[in-house]
Order: structure tokens, then sequence, then C-alpha cells
């Protein structure tokens, strides 16, 4: 995961009014979605998972939309400047406890669309406080403010600008959060300010992109971004998207708690207990996949009950829906020795009537001490609360939470058959030479 990133959206917006007199220009409609959406979902593709909006006008309105950022499977955190304005750096100063000892920093009316992984890893590899990131602009697509010559800022300046300046501060910076110490808390601060000074003790890097910046800080600004993202999502086919998230969700896999799972299976098989797989949906004809592989490939005895369509049907038309695993459990004398292990985009939920079955059995399963494990989506819901290891599948897109949840529970059972703990029999194309 990437360093934490902090937008400054504090500021009054006044170019964008009357567009802004009731709403901050963060939640400005721009192609179908308020702009901050789209900065946010940017940010996400480039594996951002922690942000902290540093607010002032207006700024309760962005909280309430965004929420703490679960949606997009971050974190989303805010501090507000209170009474007084205190300028971009001084918001930064303020949200320092939030943000860790290094940070990424844009602003809160900018499009960036760089790779913010090779800026990081530039500021990382330049032993230096700051980084700034430049575009060689001409005056192109605004006023160049900066002098950057043989990979490095030579010169910065917003007010006093001269030929000599191509390049511009491109709006993504990445800073020390010792850097803003030095500066007195709850004063008005500059962020070029903060950028000027780390330039006079040799202390700010430089790093050049090549895509243009988008902004909606101004009217034009604001139709040119518009038409920018229009493009974008039409040039973007939706297999790419798909192929894009699944990406995103494989690199962000916990690889710790899979291990958690292997040592589970494995004490499992050790104590000769049964691995009993629950799911609905979709859920349940992974189940029906994984009985087979964990029988076959790694000699545990498995089974799941909606295999039984004639006892899972009777039961839910006589018993009712809710009863159907726990009531399947109990004949099969669930014991301590046992294991459950649940597929599930949701995970259970009693108060939102979401696979209440899932529930009722994790419930009995924890009272008569059977383990639990579980590869679910979302939150992780009933499942995440109560197991000895699961595997939460990141949301990336709140559209695609089913498709991603339920493939990738297919991608976690096959890693676990073939892990060397607990492969127990080679399967027949790779044991051909």
């Amino acid at each position: 995961m990437s360093l934490p990133l902090a937008i400054l959206a504090g500021g009054l917006a006044t170019r964008l009014r009357p567009l802004t007199e009731k709403i901050p220009k963060s939640l400005v409609e721009v192609a179908g979605l308020p702009f901050i959406v789209h900065q946010i979902e940017l940010l996400r593709r480039n594996d951002i998972g922690h942000l902290v909006l540093c607010l002032g006008y207006l700024g309760e309105q962005v909280q309430a939309e965004i929420g703490d950022g679960s949606r997009w499977g971050m974190r989303v955190e805010y501090v507000f400047d209170g009474p007084q304005l205190l300028g971009t750096g001084g918001a930064l100063r303020r949200a320092l406890p939030r943000l860790g000892d290094a940070f990424f920093v844009l602003y809160g009316d900018t499009y960036l669309d760089c790779d913010y992984k090779a800026v990081e890893s530039a500021f990382r590899s330049s032993d230096k406080q700051g980084l700034m990131t430049v575009l060689h602009n001409k005056n192109l697509w605004d006023s160049s403010n900066v002098i950057f010559e043989n990979g490095r800022i030579r010169q910065y300046d917003k007010k006093n600008l001269i030929p000599a300046m191509e390049h511009i501060d491109y709006g993504l910076g990445v800073l020390q959060a010792s850097v803003l110490e030095r500066y007195p808390a709850d004063h008005v601060l500059d962020l070029a300010m903060v950028y000027q000074d780390l330039l006079k003790q040799d202390q700010l890097a430089g790093y050049e992109v090549s895509q243009r910046f988008y902004e909606i800080g101004s009217p034009s600004g604001l139709k040119e971004t518009r038409d920018y993202i229009l493009r974008e999502h039409e040039m973007t086919s939706y297999t790419e998207k798909h192929l894009a998230e699944a990406s995103q969700i494989l690199s962000q896999l916990d690889v710790g708690a899979i291990e958690k799972m292997v040592e589970q299976l494995v004490s499992l098989r050790q104590r000769g207990g049964r691995l009993f797989f629950l799911g609905v949906g979709g859920s349940a004809a992974n189940c029906s996949h994984a009985v087979n592989d964990f029988r076959k490939i790694a000699g545990i005895e498995a089974y799941a009950p909606t295999d039984n369509v004639s006892e899972l049907t009777a039961r839910t038309n006589d018993e009712g829906w809710a009863s159907v695993f726990i009531e399947w459990l109990k004949v099969s004398h669930l014991n301590d020795r046992d294991l459950l292990f649940v597929f599930s985009v949701g995970g259970g939920n009693v108060e939102k009537n979401v696979s209440p079955n899932l529930v009722s059995a994790l419930q009995y399963a924890r009272q008569i001490g059977a383990s639990v494990i579980g590869v679910v989506g979302r939150d992780g819901g009933y499942t995440a609360q109560v197991a000895d290891a699961c595997v939460v599948i990141p949301t990336v897109n709140p559209e695609t939470v089913t498709p991603h949840s339920e493939a990738f529970q297919a991608v976690v059972w096959h890693l676990l058959v073939s892990h060397p703990a607990l492969k127990a029999v080679s399967t027949k194309w790779e044991s051909m030479r």
C-alpha cells in the first residue's frame, strides 16, 4: 500500500460562483458524479488506501457524501480548519497527527492522472525531505513557475515569473511530516512557502511527469476536466476496468490471513476433524467445487449442505431458510474437532437480514467450539467478526463487489489446496511430464 495522501479542499472556490454558493468545490458535478468521487476512484486505482481530507468551506457536506471511504475499500479521515482558514500549508500542519511520517499531498480541485508509485519511489530514493512533481508546460495550461534542469528544481516562484520558467508545479507533492512540524500550529501558511524553504535548504527533489493536469478551479478548467473524464470513460472498456480491478484486489490480498487459514487447515487434518463449507448463491457453487478439491487434493474429509438439494429444500419449506445450515450441522454432529469454511459476499448480517442462515450456523459453531475460517467480501460481516482466520476481499469498486468476491473465493481456495503444507496428492496435469 502506498503512502497516505492529503487532499487540500478547504478553499472558498470564488471563481466557480454561483456553482459553489451552496456546495463546496469538491462536490461540483463532473461527468455525473461529485468531483471528489472521481479523485478518489483515480487514487484507488493507484493503490492509495488512506486519505486525509483537509476541509474548510462547507466541508461537512464533503464528509457526509464520502463517509469513511469503505465503499472504495479505503480509509478516509477529516481535518477541519476551524473558524479561521489556515491556508494550504496550515491545513497540512493541522492534519499531521493523521498522516504518519511521510505522505502525498494534492489539491482538491486537481485531477492528476500520473504514476503515483513512481512518484513515491522517486521520493524515497531522493534522500530529500520533500518532492515536487513538475510538468513541462511552457505556459500552455497555466503560468509556468519552475526552472527544472537536469532532473533538479533550480527555482520555484508562483508570483515572480520569468521566461526561463518552462515547467509548472504539477500539483502532487510528497513531504516528510518533520518539514511541517517546523512551523507553528494553527497559523496561516501557504504550501508554496514550504516548498520554497525546502528548495533553499536543498531538500526539495523534483520529478517530471508527462501527462497534463486537469483542474476544476475555473469554469474553463471545469469544462476541460469534464470532457477528459468522459473521454477516459469511453475509451476504457468494461473488460479493461474489470481486469484492472482484479489486479488491484490481487495486490491487496492479506497474505498473513491466508497463512493463518493454512495453519487452521493443517491442524484440522492432523486432529482428524471434518471440513464443512457454507455458502449461498454463487458461493454455494464454489463450496461444491472446494469440497472436491479439499477431499481429493488435500485429503481432508469435507462436505457442503447445499450439495444435498432434497434436504436443503425440505428444510427450507418445513423449517425456514434461516435454520437450514444449523439444523444440518446438528444432524452431522458438528463438534470441536471440526471446522466451518464460509464463502460469502457479505459474510452474514442479522440486522440487515443478509444470510441469516450463515449467522446462525456460525453462532452454533462458536458455541460448541468448532473453528471458523472464511473468504468474504465487503466488510466481512459476521464471519469476519468471529472467524479464527478470514480473508476479506478488498472492495475496489462498489459496483462489482459480488463478481470479484466470488471469483477470489476460488483464487484463495485453489491457493490453499496447492499450498505445500496442505497438498497431499498431485493434480493430474501437474503430475504428467
